[in-house]
């Protein structure tokens, strides 16, 4: 009697396990609409971005109030009520303790800056060592630059999408601390603990869970995803993974899981790369045309570039991107980073090592 309990325990074990294989045909839906989902956590993260990116760039035009860096810590840190949407204030939610530990005081610093360099807003001649507001040829663009000829704001908007975004998405997320957790236990609206850590890394992608048919209503890193889509081709990639490796989990596929794992990360370091690439191409076409444009193009390169180092298990190491950044603007450091000094080789320097680094921009490297 007890050898047939035993029997058929194994025969119901069998039949539960063989009935997840892959080859028994799972299904992966064609949009994220899997039981069990919340990312509202990183959907509000993604609004806190939204809104502290807005009040940096609020000092680009000549004569702007300037920006406080109090405000701009205290959106960082969610503290003092300081969002417009009052949902975000009290959503236990914040931007900085997402954000690499070591990169903490680095953006704080960056808006420290950045308000000491909104107090120069009613200059219209930014020079080497003077800070003010760029124009570009047309009269109608405006960036505010540091005494380097930096736009801090958008070093900021971009580092924070790296050093918090992508860096939660592919190394934390996709890390053994998250992924080698319970994958049985449901609580319901979340999933398993395995499948709500997916879900949480597919939030700070920031597209919708019908994307790349529905393009719109796109978050930063899901923005330049299908903005540079032509050239790169990562829609389809990096949504497809995103699907393929939830339908895994849920089937208890952990190998398939992996194998995705290793699509995003790749996919999404390539997105970040294929950026900064195109914003070192439009820096080279505006070199001696126009300098507001040069300045504006080479902060938003060097920031992506930078962001490079947060990605889990990463092609490129953190001292090849720091050589890069300095064939950029002359340091790693994006506070002591002068465009002023940039040279057009140090940008074909830039851009071949990034070229070198990530065969996949071979083929776009003059046209993305």
């Amino acid at each position: 009697m007890k050898k047939s309990i035993i029997a058929l325990l194994f025969v119901g074990l069998f039949v539960i396990s063989s009935c997840k294989k892959p080859d028994d045909g799972y299904e992966i839906p064609t949009a994220y609409n899997f039981e069990n989902v919340d990312f509202s956590g990183q959907t509000k993260r993604l609004s806190m971005l939204a809104e502290l990116s807005a009040y940096a760039k609020s000092a680009n035009a000549v004569g702007a109030n300037p920006v406080d860096a109090t405000i701009l810590k205290n959106m960082y840190a969610n503290a003092g009520d300081p969002f417009a949407d009052t949902t975000l204030n009290s959503s236990g939610k914040q931007l900085k303790d997402k954000t690499v530990s070591t990169e903490q005081t680095v953006m704080e610093a960056i808006m420290d800056a950045l308000a000491l360099a909104s107090d120069s807003t009613n200059n219209n001649a930014p020079q080497n060592g003077v800070a003010g507001v760029a124009t570009d040829a047309s009269g109608t663009k405006h960036y505010l630059l540091n005494a380097n000829g930096v736009e801090l704001a958008q070093v900021l908007e971009k580092g924070l999408m790296g050093a918090c975004f992508y860096y939660q998405a592919t190394a934390v997320y996709f890390g053994s601390g998250k992924m080698a957790v319970d994958n049985l236990a449901v609580t319901p609206g979340q999933g398993t603990n395995m499948e709500h850590h997916w879900d949480e890394a597919f939030g700070y992608f920031g597209v919708p869970t019908d994307f790349p048919t529905n393009t719109t209503d796109l978050k930063f890193w899901g923005k330049y995803c299908n903005e540079f889509n032509g050239s790169l081709g990562l829609n389809t990639t990096i949504m497809n993974g995103f699907l393929a490796g939830r339908a895994a989990i849920s089937n208890d596929d952990l190998p398939e899981r992996d194998v995705k794992i290793t699509t995003i990360r790749r996919g999404w370091e390539l997105l970040c790369a294929g950026s900064a690439l195109h914003y070192i191409n439009e820096a080279l076409e505006s070199f001696t045309t126009d300098a507001a444009i040069k300045h504006h193009t080479l902060s938003e390169a060097y920031a992506f570039i930078y962001s490079l180092k947060w990605g889990g298990d990463a092609t490129i190491s953190s001292a090849d991107v720091d050589v890069i950044l300095n064939a950029l603007g002359a340091s790693s450091d994006p506070l002591q980073a002068n465009f002023y000094i940039a040279t057009e080789t140090g940008l074909e320097n830039a851009k071949t090592a990034l070229v070198n680094a990530f065969a996949g921009l071979n083929a776009v490297k003059d046209t993305i």
